[in-house]
């Protein structure tokens, strides 16, 4: 019986969640696959867009089929870089332009039209400075011929982008088996990347039930919490995931940043720290959240203020320099009066 709940209930918030999708997005759009050994799709995989200053727009992650997409973007020129951390393949990056015709209207006003939606894919090469590494425990169930046959359409209907129908698919699977773990994972992922946060929850909630040594289950689940303010339980969650790869900085970030909103101080800076040094490349949201930390938390204003100034080198677009340069002043002169 239990099993019958849990299955309606996902059910129930997969229309509603599949109604709001329904209404769509306009303007232009950036996206592609990842791949990697014998063109097989990375789940999971980090991708940053970047704005012609190298300023960070935007970051998703990769779905069960290699997807990424970034959407409502201006015209202009962008570089979308793949970080494969924690995982033994090189970054790559790619520039792309977008361009739009603008026509005035009888009024004088400047319309766009032909919003573009460019198609970048990546074929990442392994990088053989560096020893494999594996994120994953094999989980193996024995799966209906009938639920499998559903999955393996779902995945090909999202290889086409056809997200609905391929969210019609995984829903009959998982009616058709509520266990199918592969099935319950990839639907709460994606519907993590498509901020529908309460239908994630229960289905990777659920898929880290079925498979406890399942990192991107509890990673997605530790995100969909914490978008959902849910921070004790978030940081439980992300701790489990960075149990299972303590590789991963994508994992220490957000344990890290989860420990400072907890209030475990000691625990955040150890771990923010260590991501810092870990990181090939790189993270601007480890500098902000080591300058939340030191400034608000700590009252260590100066160790502040030096976060700020690596922050300044590596500003992400939503982050105005000009703010955070007085922040580093205001730091700096507390620091003085303490």
């Amino acid at each position: 019986m239990k099993r019958i709940g849990i299955a309606a209930r996902v059910v129930y918030l997969i229309c509603f969640a599949l109604m709001a999708n329904a209404f769509g997005q306009s303007g232009n759009s950036i996206g592609g696959h990842v791949f990697g050994v014998d063109r097989a799709p990375l789940d999971g995989i980090t991708v940053d867009l970047l704005d012609e200053f190298s300023r960070t727009l935007s970051r998703v992650r990769t779905d069960s089929t290699g997807r990424f997409v970034f959407t409502r973007l201006a015209a202009g020129r962008f570089r979308v870089r793949v970080l494969p951390l924690g995982t033994n393949y090189q970054e790559q990056e790619q520039e792309i332009e977008i361009q739009n015709i603008v026509r005035t209207d009888s009024r004088g006003n400047n319309i766009s039209s032909g919003f573009d939606s460019a198609q970048r894919d990546f074929y990442l090469r392994i990088d053989k400075r560096d020893e494999p590494v594996s994120n994953e425990t094999i989980f193996v169930q024995n799966v209906p011929e009938k639920s499998q046959g559903l999955y393996n359409e779902a995945l090909d209907l999202l290889r086409e982008k056809k997200s609905s129908e391929a969210f019609e698919k995984l829903k009959a699977a998982i009616e058709s088996f509520p266990d199918y773990y592969m099935a319950i994972e990839v639907l709460g992922l994606e519907y993590a990347n498509a901020r529908h946060y309460e239908v994630a929850r229960i289905l990777l909630q659920r898929a880290v039930e079925i498979n406890p040594k399942s990192f991107k289950g509890w990673y997605g689940l530790a995100f969909a919490l914490q978008s959902m303010n849910q921070n004790g339980e978030a940081a439980k969650a992300a701790k489990q995931a960075l149990e299972l790869n303590p590789s991963s900085p994508d994992a220490m970030l957000l344990t890290g940043t989860l420990l400072r909103q907890t209030k475990d101080f000691q625990g955040a800076e150890s771990i923010l720290v260590k991501v810092k040094k870990a990181s090939k490349k790189p993270m601007p949201e480890v500098y902000w959240q080591l300058a939340l930390l030191y400034g608000n938390n700590l009252k260590r204003y100066n160790d502040a203020a030096d976060e700020l100034e690596q922050l300044l080198k590596h500003l992400p677009k939503d982050k105005d320099p000009e703010k955070i340069k007085l922040l580093i002043k205001t730091f700096r002169e507390k620091s003085k009066q303490s």
